[in-house]
């Protein structure tokens, strides 16, 4: 300690301590020492929250039982809206449970999901919860159209609406009622209406619902018109382009995936020259013809998409990925699941896109070590990918492999479910040495793998091996791991388990097909 601390210290002969609070002060010869025990309760809340901000929702409820202060920091807004309150299977009504406890509850839900509902006559909670609502799914609920129009009376500071798969809500709504039925409340917040795995739906269905939302931007119509005759189909897609063109400057998200469609149905969208958007969903099933394609023109017209979901497409092909990296730079978000036209001369123009953190090449067969590496391995890739998914990639080999662990070491989802021919037990440490902040593992079928690779132990060849160096790593070098399948590496064993399974985050684990595992005692 310096002389000049020293001196503004009042020296004591003898050792002596002093008690005020909390906050203990102590006296040595070389000095004055100072122990501070804080008070949580009072730390402030924007940092209380900050704090929080870096934990899971697990050790958030942990700490918040625990702690008066982090108890209300839970209460922010942030995390409220990071939690769904999830009902299933149940008749809603208030004397059933957990609607019933559910009301007496001190707190709001922001995101509100119902699956497998039976709705009964009436029930407070709408009146007691609806105002805080910003979010409400209904997933294969029995719904009728006056029950969804009570409950609709009291979110009204509703933002995302999801009505999915609910035939019964569209099978019984009639063309001509009541007047009091008809009315058509205004919610001017709401900003998402989805309206996914309807096929029931019909126009005045859909003008009703949309009609909502003066200031909706964001339109789900993904898994709709199928199982219907053409005719009803066609009348359809017409009905929702003829949307979008009136709303052509309000509409930024567009998701109608999982829905066939044809070159005339994407000429025509990309006709509205004013529809500018940041998200896109389809799926491109019409042989794309070698002029006059309505797929490259609407490529050519969304310079601003930064999310492109193109799952299924089986007509893509690579003129059509090459066009897409030139065209819309702004990408983040890609995903060509089980696009099977799709080789490595069109994988090898992703290098062009350099923002992007999701990639999904899942179940593209035709893809190869050259695409992988022309494509995925550049430079301008280590920092910002964070999910890569390689699924079904069967022509990929082992060396190409130990490149992309050692390259994008940022990811923190990684899916290599039936990569087979890649995953054996040397491969897969270099997983565990190179990718430490995964939290999403999946290695599905990936039968090579034994317990020699998933523990380190007994490894045939070490991992490094620099002169008298032997170094082997093991799964439990994943400490951030959250999410685990193993499901189909029938090599593995209890041993594995036993050894090095000791995940401080881990909440998913799937081990089907695993035939060795057996019970043991602890």
């Amino acid at each position: 300690m310096s002389l000049f601390i020293r001196k503004l210290v009042v020296k004591r002969t003898h050792e002596t301590d002093v008690v005020v609070g909390r906050n203990m002060y102590k006296w040595f010869e070389d000095g004055y020492i100072f122990w501070f025990e804080p008070y949580f309760e009072y730390l402030p809340f924007e940092i209380m929250v900050e704090l929080l901000k870096y934990l899971n929702a697990s050790d958030r409820n942990a700490l918040a039982e625990a702690c008066k202060g982090f108890y209300e920091g839970l209460k922010h807004p942030y995390f409220m809206r990071s939690t769904c309150l999830h009902i299933h299977e149940i008749e809603f009504e208030d004397n059933i449970e957990p609607v019933r406890s559910l009301l007496s509850a001190c707190r709001y839900f922001p995101n509100v999901k119902l699956t497998k509902i039976a709705f009964g006559n009436r029930s407070d909670f709408w009146a007691e919860f609806g105002e805080s609502i910003e979010e409400l799914t209904f997933d294969n609920c029995v719904l009728w159209k006056q029950k969804l129009l009570s409950i609709l009376r009291y979110t009204y500071q509703l933002k995302r609406l999801n009505i999915e798969n609910c035939p019964d809500l569209f099978r019984s709504w009639k063309v001509i009622e009541n007047v009091t039925v008809m009315l058509c409340p205004a919610m001017p917040q709401l900003r998402h209406i989805g309206l996914a795995s309807n096929s029931k739906i019909e126009p005045h269905h859909f003008d009703f619902i949309v009609g909502m939302a003066p200031n909706l931007d964001s339109l789900d119509v993904s898994n709709c018109f199928k199982g219907i005759d053409a005719a009803h189909r066609v009348r359809m897609l017409g009905h929702v382009l003829r949307f979008l063109a009136d709303h052509q400057h309000e509409i930024r998200h567009f998701y109608i995936g999982d829905t066939p469609i044809d070159n005339l149905f994407l000429r025509h969208l990309a006709d509205i020259k004013e529809l500018r958007l940041n998200s896109l969903s389809l799926m491109v099933c019409d042989k794309v013809p070698s002029t006059d394609a309505g797929i490259i023109d609407l490529i050519r017209l969304q310079t601003n998409v930064t999310y492109l979901d193109l799952s299924r497409s089986l007509a893509l092909h690579d003129s059509c990925l090459i066009e897409i990296c030139k065209s819309m730079p702004m990408l983040e978000t890609l995903i060509l699941n089980r696009c099977w036209m799709i080789t490595d001369y069109g994988i090898m123009a992703i290098k062009n896109l350099d923002r992007l953190k999701h990639i999904d090449l899942t179940n593209c067969e035709r893809i190869s070590d050259t695409g992988i590496m022309g494509g995925l391995l550049t430079h301008n890739r280590q920092r910002r990918l964070r999910k890569l998914y390689l699924g079904l990639l069967t022509n990929i080999g082992e060396i190409v492999f130990m490149k992309i662990s050692f390259e994008l070491n940022n990811l923190s989802v990684l899916d290599l479910g039936g990569c087979s021919n890649c995953i054996n037990d040397r491969s897969i440490q270099y997983i565990f040495y190179h990718m430490t902040g995964l939290q999403e593992l999946n290695l599905d079928c990936c039968a090579k793998l034994t317990d020699a690779g998933l523990t380190g132990v007994d490894l045939p060849e070490c991992a490094i091996a620099i002169w008298d160096l032997e170094m082997t790593f093991s799964i439990a070098d994943l400490k951030r791991l959250r999410s685990l399948n193993l499901s189909g590496c029938y090599r593995v064993t209890n041993y594995s388990l036993r050894i090095r399974f000791q995940f401080q985050e881990l909440k998913e684990l799937i081990l089907n097909r695993l035939y060795q595992i057996m019970a043991w005692k602890s």
